[in-house]
């Protein structure tokens, strides 16, 4: 199953891979204010998908194989704070409600195939923003800290998971349709911070 997973959307996860923002901040090309903006949205991408699954877990799913789900968003609202964001413009920030359209009992082995995976990737994001923002302590980077520690742990508990639900006959259309649309739901969520998009596009508010 996670080999038809990752078939199903090798092209999505190498589109991501490459976003202007990424290249920028690996590249170390990216400003302090660009940085900000990637973790503003980020969070308005997580905040309403940890609701979003918390409800489908309530529902009966994600009970397989011991997997226990980890929110994102409070790590994110935490690097907000440390970049000067006050507690009401977090509050007041955009987010991706149409996170909780794609998230369901059926689709949520997919979607964790996702996000748990982009975990991995941590430790490499980490490295960058530690140099970007030019500091020893987690300030800043606490979501990418927070991967990079887990993401060895949380991958293998991923896939044990997967495994438990392709043992029980779990709709394979289902899980590809989840991770598809997790993958396109974030690119799209992130499309405005796409510098080759004119400025006045791109800029978050």
């Amino acid at each position: 199953m996670r080999d038809q997973l990752r078939a199903h959307t090798h092209q999505q996860h190498e589109r991501l891979h490459e976003h202007a923002c990424f290249q920028a901040l690996f590249d170390q090309t990216l400003g302090i204010v660009d940085y900000r903006d990637l973790i503003l949205r980020l969070y308005g991408f997580y905040q309403p998908l940890d609701r979003a699954i918390g409800r489908a877990i309530s529902c009966g799913a994600a009970c397989t194989a011991g997997y226990d789900y980890a929110e994102r968003a409070g790590y994110l609202a935490q690097d907000l704070a440390d970049l000067g964001w006050s507690a009401e413009a977090i509050e007041e920030s955009p987010r991706c409600s149409e996170a909780f359209d794609i998230v369901s009992p059926a689709s949520l082995g997919g979607i964790l195939y996702v996000i748990e995976g982009a975990t991995l990737g941590g430790a490499r994001i980490d490295r960058a923003a530690r140099r970007l923002l030019a500091r020893e302590d987690e300030a800043g980077r606490r979501f990418w800290s927070w991967c990079r520690a887990v993401g060895g742990h949380r991958w293998p508990m991923t896939n044990a998971y997967l495994e438990g639900l392709e043992a029980e006959g779990a709709a394979v259309s289902d899980l590809r349709q989840g991770a598809h649309d997790t993958f396109r739901l974030l690119a799209d969520w992130l499309a405005p911070l796409d510098h080759s998009a004119p400025l006045a596009v791109a800029r978050v508010p």
